[in-house]
């Protein structure tokens, strides 16, 4: 078998087995064995790159088929393996149709059948995890068009949405997690909420203006609301819980009431909270002390391992090789990849066209130079340009 570094996980108190499957798959694959359910299902929430999990059927804990279907919801591109001595006909549909499993092989079972299940289910894993890079990736492109053609009509509640999509995956790099989909999903997709909600209620609710008992409750259904709009969608039903819960406070406070606190709150909410609040404490330029310090007087309703990560890796100095510097210029000269530090806004009547911390595109620009031809525009308008190596030439002469 050629060396990977796939993982395998072994569920199963038998000594005998882990050793076995060690021995056979240890020089090629990362195998990680235990001896009981829960365990081997906090190892998995943790490490969700699982390409095939072994389980016996008389599982301690929770049992073998109840113990992989639990694995399917976590791990889904993982091929699901069930080892067992039982043989009647209700273990087998039971392990089929609970565990639902991808192979049942019987013990005692032979080395090269063990070896072929393996390699067959490995297989089956990579198409798998193909299948689900493909549909993420064309289903991030239709959410990205979403998200700007949502922006047209709700520009103020979608500009946050490029910043704090860099500060989450700063944070995702120094928390060591390598699969970020569904945290950038979360992040461009928080919004959402904000956007179905009437203008003056938001507005009333940020500057922190009391609301009738009404506009309260439009305001506490937001979340609810956000997640029935996405929870059929496939792909997005983790996504969806995320956003539902990401009003809750880790000391309990906040949006449900009734819902999780500290760490049962899933980790992309408590993320989520944590910059969303953030954004709103921070000035035009982005977080500084002052902003982290507003967050520590209310730093019950954060995490505290992550309040502390995000004021390290969002408050560190550039490094020089990825400086960037500001200019301003008219609409005429602005670039793909110009990233705006102020709002654009309109010249009369100083409505916003687009946000701060928006990324330039052709089709953004487009946009500029119509509003411009028909309303006008506030120019120059400053952004923030990675230098070339050439313009470093020219500012160094």
């Amino acid at each position: 078998m050629e060396k990977t570094t796939d993982l395998i996980v072994v569920v199963d108190p038998d000594d005998g087995v882990q050793a076995g499957v060690k021995r056979l798959f240890g020089d090629h694959l990362k195998v990680v064995c235990f001896a009981e359910s829960e365990e081997a299902l906090l190892f998995i929430r943790q490490n969700t790159g699982v390409a095939v999990i072994l389980s016996c059927y008389n599982l301690p804990g929770r049992g073998g088929p109840s113990f992989l279907r639990a694995c399917e919801t976590l791990v889904p591109q993982a091929a699901r393996v069930m080892l067992t001595r039982e043989n009647s006909a209700e273990a087998i549909t039971n392990a089929l149709h609970e565990g639902r499993v991808f192979l049942f092989l019987q013990k005692p079972c032979k080395q090269a059948e063990l070896v072929t299940a393996v390699e067959t289910a490995l297989g089956h894993h990579r198409h798998l995890a193909k299948d689900r890079a493909l549909l993420e990736r064309t289903l991030a492109g239709s959410i990205k068009l979403l998200i700007d053609m949502m922006a047209l009509f709700h520009p103020e509640a979608f500009r946050r949405t490029s910043t704090v999509r860099k500060q989450a995956l700063k944070i995702a790099k120094g928390l060591g997690i390598k699969k970020t989909w569904e945290l950038e999903m979360a992040v461009m997709l928080s919004p959402l909420g904000e956007a179905l909600l009437p203008k003056e209620i938001l507005s009333r609710y940020r500057a922190a203006r009391s609301l009738t008992e009404q506009e309260r409750d439009v305001l506490n259904r937001s979340p609810a609301q956000t997640r029935d709009l996405l929870t059929n969608i496939p792909q997005l039903e983790k996504v969806s819980e995320y956003l539902f819960l990401s009003a809750r406070g880790y000391d309990g406070s906040g949006f449900p009431q009734d819902g999780p606190k500290g760490k049962d709150i899933p980790r992309v909410a408590r993320i989520i909270k944590l910059l969303t609040d953030l954004w709103y404490a921070s000035p035009d330029n982005g977080p500084d002390a002052a902003a982290f310090e507003a967050m520590t007087i209310n730093k019950g309703k954060y995490d505290p391992e992550l309040l502390a990560l995000a004021k390290e890796v969002l408050m560190d100095d550039v490094p020089e090789e990825k400086k960037k510097f500001v200019t301003q210029c008219h609409i005429r000269s602005l670039k793909p990849g110009d990233v705006l530090i102020d709002d654009a806004l309109t010249e009369g009547n100083r409505e916003l066209v687009l946000s701060r911390g928006h990324l330039l595109t052709l089709t953004t620009i487009r946009r500029l130079e119509h509003f411009h031809q028909t309303t006008g525009v506030r120019q120059p308008i400053r952004v923030e340009r990675r230098q070339t190596a050439e313009e470093a030439v020219v500012a160094e002469a």
